[in-house]
């Protein structure tokens, strides 16, 4: 605005100065004033066209790179064979009878990430009931063999919660509580009796071929030793390492 106004008053200047001098102009003075500003408003013109351009000009931009440190992780899995095999021990609890150590094998086959199936044989000595040891020993229900508690059993087992169990900060394994369920049979005090399993575990792998179990399971079956037709509930504790192959 400020470059219009010198422009105009320039050309009045020039106007007057001609004028004075004894010039004769033929154009009116508005005329000449317009010539003027024409012949002297296109450097304006394209100096106000070139400095927006430089004005908006955009700054360099820095491209900062960041400094990204790659580390490597073993992660434990299962072998990609599927196959588990193992041995357990801890404690079996017979109803009507006392709580004896038990042990035995398991092998399981892992059909998904998310399901497997199992079989398991165990063994366990049955001790004597509360009314042989009231009685004393003269009085046996059982004899010996038939104090042998032997059991096989089939069940489907779902990894219901799969992660991990960290030591240290550095130190971590895949671990799972998963559900099991299924039947099986059982030899005790004579008879054979159908029975029904229902538990759960927990297990960590330590490495992509070695495994430790915690087991909590119900095993479930109708006996006529001490009361006709009771349902019994025989409660396992126990706990294995399995190997992956």
């Amino acid at each position: 605005m400020e470059n219009w106004t010198q422009y105009f008053l320039l050309m009045n200047y020039f106007t007057r100065k001609i004028t004075q001098c004894g010039i004769y102009l033929p154009l009116p003075r508005l005329a000449i004033q317009l010539a003027l500003l024409c012949a002297m408003g296109v450097p304006l013109a394209a100096n106000a066209d070139d400095a927006p351009a430089d004005a908006d000009k955009p700054a360099p931009v820095q491209v900062i790179t960041p400094e990204v440190k790659t580390r490597t992780i073993e992660e434990s899995d299962i072998d990609t064979e599927f196959f588990e095999v193992g041995l357990f021990a801890g404690m079996l609890s017979i109803d009507n009878f006392s709580s004896e150590p038990m042990y035995g094998v398991s092998a399981s086959f892992h059909a998904t990430e998310d399901f497997f199936i199992q079989a398991n044989y165990g063994l366990a000595t049955a001790g004597l009931t509360s009314f042989e040891e009231l009685s004393g020993s003269n009085v046996r229900l059982l004899t010996e063999d038939d104090r042998e508690y032997i059991y096989y059993d089939f069940l489907l087992g779902y990894n219901a919660f799969p992660g991990e169990i960290f030591f240290t900060d550095r130190l971590a394994f895949n671990s799972a509580i998963y559900l099991v369920g299924g039947v099986g049979n059982t030899e005790f005090g004579g008879e054979n009796n159908f029975t029904t399993i229902a538990g759960t575990g927990y297990r960590i792998i330590f490495r992509d071929w070695l495994a430790w179990h915690v087991d909590f399971r119900d095993h479930m079956f109708t006996s006529d030793l001490i009361r006709q037709s009771q349902l019994t509930h025989n409660i396992e504790i126990s706990s294995g390492i399995t190997l992956f192959f």
